[in-house]
């Protein structure tokens, strides 16, 4: 009888979302990632450390999934291009069941040894507000 432990793994690891970076990296963040709200909208930002040493400060770009009634949020991976170093990441979170889940306190970032860290959901900043009213989006 052929052994399905290695087929299991696979699914295993396909099914649950690899993080690449932990919240409170400083070497990644001058701000860690945070909830915002602004009026009815909210938006995960976070800034980019502003180092000259350390790993290059890529464009991270931040993922979500929902597991068992849990909003995740991680960075699976980096892009190879630009620069970011001291510059401002705003996301825009749009979808209901998202933002249901802000609502119910059940949101989390996920660490790359899988820990699941609370984030705080705070008011923007007069920066962060600037940006929103002016219909930037992303990256800034």
């Amino acid at each position: 009888m052929r052994s399905f432990l290695p087929l299991c793994l696979l699914v295993l690891v396909a099914c649950s979302p690899m993080a690449f970076v932990d919240l409170h990296d400083v070497n990644r963040f001058l701000e860690s990632p945070t909830i915002i709200k602004s009026g009815d909208r909210y938006f995960i930002r976070f800034r980019y450390a502003d180092k000259e040493e350390g790993p290059p400060l890529t464009f991270m770009a931040i993922r979500t999934r929902i597991q068992k009634d849990t909003l995740l949020f991680y960075i699976p991976a980096m892009a190879s291009d630009g620069s970011m170093a001291g510059r401002l990441q705003i996301e825009e979170i749009t979808e209901t069941r998202q933002i249901t889940l802000i609502d119910q306190g059940k949101f989390f970032w996920k660490e790359v040894n899988n820990a699941l860290v609370p984030l705080t959901l705070q008011p923007p900043t007069e920066e962060d507000l600037a940006l929103i009213e002016a219909g930037v989006q992303e990256v800034y």
